[in-house]
């Protein structure tokens, strides 16, 4: 464990014993990642004690991370596959989005998997942090998701090691780059209008702009894009696509235009969803060019007019969902 991580874990220790701290909920599994990481505190947020609130500390983030969970029907007797749902940038769309604006808890109801919809921080883009090249246990998304947080679930809440994972906008991007870069932690990756390719010209503006509007500083993300292109184009699903192969693939994205969803809307279809849509449209598409002509097997649902909002990622959920389930029933 780096110093700062082993400062840090003794340091929250004896936060946690203070007044006013995240108290040890009864039913928390007494159960610790690698790195020591571990839930301090459940809280049920439905009446049948199936929906649930995580507070992880967390070694790799630096800080308590959020995580909603939904437990399958009969959860004590047996060992259960896990579908994760990543958020999009969370200060809007955070660990609580896809059970707030879907109909996931109905569909989780009789699918016989673990939902695990994970938080990242107000722009954390599910990586971790360059930090300006300073050995930090801070911001560290990517450990946090696909190593800490894997292990508490099959750990602590009998997930069997068979994942999936789905995102929209930031999740999108999430769930294609940890599939890219940690190879066997999910079994299928889905992209909903995701930013694919942050290392590309547009994809650098949007990334740059999302971590700033966090009020975050962008050059601690990956460094600097001329100084430090290697570090932001090792980040690059679009780059690295041949690394996806192995990984069922799943993308999505509309063209920004409206479309038949926004029509139902009860409000008029905001600029700002109609850019992002088109900016992320644009590198779906061409991420899925780049994975067929690498030979990389990719289902596209390119859908043309379809702005950046919750009616059309919750249609994509349902389109994936099936094949979610086979998959990690295979």
């Amino acid at each position: 464990m780096r110093p700062f991580a082993r400062w840090f874990t003794a340091v929250t220790a004896a936060v946690c014993a203070l007044p006013g701290a995240p108290a040890l909920a009864a039913g928390v599994p007494d159960a610790r990642a690698d790195d020591g990481s571990h839930v301090v505190a459940q809280t049920t947020v439905d009446g049948d004690g199936r929906v649930l609130d995580l507070t992880v500390r967390s070694a790799g983030v630096g800080a308590y991370a959020m995580v909603r969970l939904i437990l399958p029907k009969d959860w004590t007797g047996r060992r259960w596959p896990a579908v994760y749902l990543l958020a999009g940038e969370t200060r809007l769309q955070d660990y609580r989005g896809w059970s707030a604006n879907t109909d996931v808890r109905r569909l989780a109801d009789d699918a016989g998997v673990l939902v695990v919809m994970p938080g990242a921080g107000s722009a954390g883009f599910f990586t971790d942090w360059w930090n300006h090249g300073k050995d930090l246990a801070l911001n560290q998304w990517e450990t946090f998701t696909a190593v800490e947080l894997p292990q508490l679930i099959d750990r602590g809440y009998r997930g069997n090691g068979r994942r999936a994972a789905a995102g929209l906008s930031l999740g999108g991007y999430g769930a294609f780059e940890l599939a890219a870069r940690r190879p066997g932690v999910f079994r299928y990756a889905a992209s909903f209008s995701g930013n694919l390719n942050p290392a590309g010209p547009t994809g650098e503006l949007l990334t740059s702009a999302i971590v700033a509007s966090a009020r975050l500083d962008p050059e601690a993300l990956w460094g600097d894009r001329r100084r430090e292109a290697a570090r932001w184009e090792a980040h690059d699903p679009l780059v690295n696509a041949d690394r996806l192969r192995g990984t069922e693939l799943y993308l999505s994205a509309g063209n920004g235009l409206p479309g038949p969803l926004d029509a139902k809307l009860p409000i008029d279809v905001l600029p700002g969803a109609m850019l992002l849509e088109f900016l992320c449209g644009a590198q779906s598409t061409a991420m899925a060019g780049r994975l067929r002509a690498l030979g990389v097997p990719v289902t596209a649902d390119l859908y043309g007019p379809g702005t950046h909002q919750w009616a059309y990622w919750q249609e994509q959920l349902h389109k994936t969902w099936p094949r979610m389930l086979q998959v990690l029933a295979s």
